[in-house]
């Protein structure tokens, strides 16, 4: 390969994400070992099914199926190039219970699982909101960082250790104010 072909290729990989990006309103952002490790010491043990919605690099889907065997982790990522190394670091990491889909959370018509994660854009946040109401059971996590999401009632807000993030924590069926499972 010249080095003007190597040039284009990595023009053509940055303009994908860019337009994703302005697309999609985010940009996505790598979780650290030490973000994650937080995150997940909140999924309970009892946990079958993980969704990641908006899963980027795959570095928080990855930590997850790692750290919790017993569980099925998919990433959800609607950007190319993003997509495209989580599923390469899945075929590295030889995770059974990890998979990546590219769609959009917004109109991928299944069960997202026990507990959501997520890290997306506050533009989006009520979208999240939306679509978990309509299709996630009563008693279902929701684990965002550092977004809330517009008018659900968390049941806990906790400061992250490694950084200035909060994790917004909520369950399905007492969501909403004045609504108690």
């Amino acid at each position: 390969m010249t080095d003007l072909s190597v040039l284009a290729l990595v023009g053509i990989i940055l303009a994908l994400i860019a337009v994703y990006a302005i697309r999609l309103r985010a940009v996505p952002m790598p979780t650290s070992p030490k973000a994650a490790e937080e995150i997940i010491a909140y999924i309970p043990n009892d946990t079958k099914m993980v969704s990641d919605f908006g899963s980027g690099w795959g570095d928080l889907a990855l930590a997850i199926a790692r750290a919790r065997p017993d569980v099925k982790v998919t990433g959800i990522e609607l950007s190319p190039i993003p997509y495209a190394i989580s599923r390469m670091r899945a075929v590295l990491a030889a995770k059974p219970n990890l998979d990546f889909i590219r769609a959009d959370f917004r109109t991928l018509d299944r069960n997202p699982g026990d507990v959501v994660v997520c890290f997306l854009d506050p533009r989006v946040m009520s979208d999240v909101g939306d679509v978990l109401a309509e299709r996630m059971t009563s008693g279902g996590i929701v684990i965002s960082r550092a977004f809330a999401i517009p008018g659900w009632q968390a049941f806990g807000e906790v400061p992250m250790k490694t950084g200035s993030d909060r994790l917004y924590l909520y369950r399905i069926g007492s969501h909403k104010p004045g609504i108690v499972a």
